[in-house]
């Protein structure tokens, strides 16, 4: 079975606040600094969806009035 794992650049994300989003959520889990995260960077699509997923959880928790 051969896999064709997709890659997505840091410079392919059109939305400039979501790629603005990814790379400090990127810089955080790497504890660098945002500068340190190059518009070249890739993700495979598995780690894509989980960092959108990340972000996802961080609004949820931001609108949720219990918490």
């Amino acid at each position: 079975m051969i896999y064709d794992g997709a890659m997505i650049r840091i410079r392919e994300i059109l939305d400039l606040e979501l790629r603005r989003r990814v790379v400090e959520v990127l810089a955080q889990q790497r504890g660098c600094s945002t500068a340190g995260i190059p518009d070249w960077f890739e993700l495979d699509d598995a780690d894509f969806v989980d960092l959108l997923n990340l972000l996802r959880e961080d609004e949820q928790e931001l609108e949720d009035p219990r918490m």
